[in-house]
């Protein structure tokens, strides 16, 4: 199997996701701090997505794949009832289940009923879903006639200034370790992503969004990348151990900041709106 299949496998595994990756908040919620904190324009990202659509007051909203919840302020205040749904219960717990109707779910077989909701919400979480066209099939069935649903995620191209020093990091240990210019993001990405949300609804429009991660110092990076690490201890399979590969990352880092006063990342991320 090869290292981006190991990568993918390991992106869908609903077993893995629940057990290591999202069995609590806490490294979904260091990527989601980074962002917050070192993206430049500045921009209220999730304002921004649920700004594509119009927004009576009274809607039924089902935010599916919720995580820790950082939807659910911008949402309640826009809509009549919100309900938190994600596949792990450490989430919800951690998250929007405090304070917010939720529901545990697996989004190829959501269990509420046909039309009952008004808006859905499925950001940054279809290349979570192993078989995509069934959850964009489940998103489809339980969205009224005239609802909408609102699919966030990142164009193929997004942060390749950091995929392209953590394929270096590697090399550096492993020569011969295939370069990764993919994330478990490309198995859902602003390219290609149509075609799966058409399988299901037959309206589907794109809204774009570009800016930059600008980091001050390497902390933060190394940061970013160990929120991840289960995934890539994976794809490692023992070939690189994480504590050399961090070394090899900080030291990358550690030279471009001696000779820049910052470490500059791409982001080019959109939402798909579908009826």
């Amino acid at each position: 199997m090869s290292v981006i299949d190991k990568l993918y496998k390991t992106g869908n595994d609903q077993k893995h996701l629940k057990e290591k990756s999202y069995k609590t908040a806490e490294k979904l919620n260091v990527r989601i701090a980074t962002h917050q904190k070192y993206t430049q324009p500045k921009i209220e990202f999730y304002d921004w997505v649920l700004g594509q659509i119009d927004w009576s007051g009274n809607e039924t909203v089902f935010d599916i794949g919720c995580g820790s919840g950082e939807y659910a302020p911008h949402v309640s205040k826009r809509c009549d009832q919100y309900f938190a749904c994600d596949l792990s219960l450490g989430m919800l717990q951690d998250g929007a289940g405090k304070s917010h109707k939720c529901v545990n779910l697996d989004a190829m077989g959501i269990p509420l009923a046909d039309n009952s909701a008004d808006v859905v919400l499925a950001n940054h979480m279809i290349y979570h879903i192993p078989d995509q066209a069934k959850g964009v099939a489940e998103f489809r069935r339980v969205l009224k006639d005239g609802g909408r649903m609102i699919a966030a995620t990142n164009s193929d191209g997004s942060m390749q200034e950091l995929k392209d020093i953590r394929s270096k990091a590697m090399n550096s240990i492993f020569p011969d370790f295939p370069k990764i210019d993919e994330s478990v993001t490309s198995l859902f990405k602003l390219e290609g992503g149509e075609e799966v949300l058409k399988t299901a609804f037959d309206n589907v429009e794109l809204r774009v969004l570009e800016s930059w991660l600008v980091f001050p110092d390497p902390q933060p990076v190394i940061d970013y990348v160990g929120s991840t690490r289960d995934w890539w201890e994976e794809v490692f399979s023992g070939t690189i151990s994480w504590q050399d590969y961090e070394n090899s990352l900080r030291m990358i880092l550690d030279q471009h900041f001696a000779e820049h006063s910052e470490f500059r990342v791409s982001k080019k991320t959109g939402a798909f709106v579908c009826w």
